[in-house]
């Protein structure tokens, strides 16, 4: 396997000053540019990634991917990598779940239907009192912050909300996507009947602010606005940001060379990031309508300006940015992972367009650097068929660096994070014989199509016990699985266990609570909908044992009835399971005490 720029980065900048960064570079460019080469590492700009390659930052820089209180949930999936694992919750054994005891503490009443994940701030002091906080968000484009540890047997008795905000503009409504002309015909029921705010927001902790993505139909225009609230009084702290970018680009969209964003033609429902003082929000599209783009922006947290702009199709479409709602991935060195959805693929050819991959990126320059990145054997045969990449989002399994990803087609890469493996074809890889083929691809490991049963819409889980580390997938149509993870971080192709019984599409997006690695005290936490909207728990060990799930007392229990949020992720913290459903924020947790 040939080294790549981040292997020779990494390597020259440790060794001790012997090489300067400009041999490096000199280095990093004669392999990218040697003989053999699958493709050559591509800027954002198309060039050779050692052209112009800039700063590069020293292997030692580390970043917080889970910054503020060990307890805190501040972003989607608890931390940056997105790893949604809560390992520090002894009140949540699988005893204790399973006794009885457990069930819904309280259900606050919202205005519009919740597909953001609940965010929970510990410790604040509201209203004169110190309150464990759940913020929410509805397609109404309200946010509301909630006492995490109120109780009430009804949701008529509930108390009212700490604060909430309407992020409506004066004037303006909510986007009826599947009915309304504003969006150039191009009608979509995936959300229905509004959309307003639909990311997972993001708090920073040291500033006490809540970042919000909200869209709106303002004097018959759809527009989206990044918001910046005071986590303790859900008061704007500085006027709202309009969202606006363009690029050089020839897509089929271009006006004179040029491609512009339009609210119209793009769906923000990637969580939002922030890395490093930069709100980043991932765009991608409205039920596939082309023309579409994959964009990231990226606004400073400090005022709100824009200061990233990056596009993945900018001379043709598509390569759309969702991951089924979860957020860009980042390692500790600050480094993006996106994935791509359908769209033409042209970097092998030295081309800015990634349909279908997976890419690594820094900021540089005012727009994002790729600096590696992975695109599978059969990405045309994806492109073709609605099978992108994009609906999976990879995990970062801990001390093994490196990445687990699965998406609609059910096959499973295993990604080391140093090398994601570039792109290699093969001839007629649409025929069906070739694409189940698992040794075209550079990778760690792979696993064939149909791994996961029946496509991934989401991403997997993460256990480890003693010696035994688990992944857990749960696909559309199929049974969540349990696989074993062996020495050096490949899969055992085998499964351990399945669940009792199989989820209706999209599947579920499974978390994990336990304490500390202790055998026996993991739970894998799942929202479905195979028989109306079920919050369900598993035993981690052997996930075949279902510990319990709201429908067995659907009266205390239950979520609400009727049709279901796709891509629900619960939330855990001290103790708490909490879940955002059609028209109620629902609370869970041991009932006494």
């Amino acid at each position: 396997m040939r080294p790549t720029v981040r292997t020779l980065k990494r390597t020259a900048l440790g060794l001790s000053g012997l090489l300067s960064l400009a041999v490096v570079v000199v280095l990093v460019a004669q392999v990218v540019a040697g003989p053999g080469s699958a493709w050559p590492f591509k800027s954002a700009a198309g060039s050779s990634a050692s052209a112009g390659l800039g700063p590069i930052p020293a292997a030692t820089q580390r970043i917080d991917l889970k910054p503020g209180p060990a307890d805190a949930v501040l972003t989607g999936r608890g931390d940056l990598s997105r790893l949604g694992l809560d390992d520090d919750e002894p009140t949540l054994s699988p005893a204790a779940v399973s006794s009885g005891g457990f069930g819904k503490r309280i259900a606050y009443p919202v205005d519009g239907k919740i597909y953001a994940q609940p965010l929970y701030a510990p410790g604040l002091s509201i209203g004169g009192a110190v309150h464990n906080v759940v913020i929410v968000a509805t397609e109404h484009d309200t946010v509301y912050a909630f006492d995490a540890d109120a109780k009430s047997s009804t949701a008529a008795t509930a108390p009212a909300p700490l604060w909430q905000t309407s992020l409506l503009m004066p004037g303006a409504r909510t986007f009826d996507a599947a009915t309304d002309r504003v969006a150039k015909n191009r009608l979509c029921n995936s959300i229905a009947p509004e959309v307003g705010i639909t990311s997972t927001p993001v708090i920073d902790w040291s500033t006490k602010t809540i970042y919000v993505m909200a869209l709106d139909v303002e004097h018959g225009t759809m527009t989206y606005r990044l918001h910046a609230l005071d986590l303790y009084t859900g008061k704007e702290k500085q006027p709202s940001e309009i969202i606006s970018a363009s690029v050089p680009g020839t897509g089929m969209d271009s006006n004179g060379g040029t491609v512009t964003f339009s609210a119209s033609e793009q769906q923000q429902r990637m969580a939002l990031t922030e890395v490093d003082g930069t709100i980043y929000a991932g765009f991608g599209s409205w039920c596939g309508w082309a023309p579409y783009h994959g964009w990231v922006l990226g606004y400073s947290a400090t005022n709100l300006s824009r200061t990233v702009v990056y596009n993945t199709s900018p001379n043709s479409w598509g390569a759309g940015l969702w991951e089924s709602e979860s957020g860009i991935s980042v390692d500790a060195h600050g480094h993006l992972y996106l994935v791509t959805g359908n769209g033409p693929f042209d970097l092998n050819k030295g081309g800015q367009d990634a349909g279908d991959s997976i890419l690594e990126a820094l900021p540089d320059d005012g727009t994002l650097r790729v600096v590696d990145s992975f695109t599978p054997f059969d990405q045309l045969c994806r492109a073709e068929h609605d099978q992108d990449l994009g609906s999976g989002s990879p995990l970062s399994i801990p001390g093994e660096h490196e990445f687990i990803l699965s998406s609609k087609t059910g096959a499973v890469y295993v990604l080391n994070e140093a090398d994601l493996g570039g792109y290699h074809t093969v001839a007629d890889p649409c025929k069906s014989a070739v694409e189940s083929r698992t040794n075209v691809d550079t990778i760690k490991q792979e696993l064939t199509v149909g791994t996961v049963p029946g496509g991934m819409w989401g991403t997997w889980a993460y256990w480890s016990q003693g010696p035994d580390s688990y992944v857990y997938g749960s696909g559309a149509d199929g049974r969540l699985t349990q696989w074993r993870l062996q020495p050096g971080g490949t899969i055992d192709p085998t499964p351990v266990a399945a669940a009792p019984l199989p989820f209706a599409y999209p599947g579920a997006i499974p978390v994990t609570t336990g304490q500390n690695g202790q055998p026996g005290s993991g739970i894998v936490w799942t929202v479905d909908q195979t028989h109306g909207a079920v919050l369900r728990a598993f035993a981690a060990a052997d996930i075949s044992t279902q510990l319990w799930n709201s429908a067995q007392d659907p009266a205390r229990d239950g979520l609400d009835p009727g049709g279901f949020d796709h891509f629900t992720t619960p939330t855990t913290a001290d103790g708490l399971v909490i879940v955002g459903d059609q028209s109620h924020l629902e609370i869970y947790g041991m009932l006494q005490g």
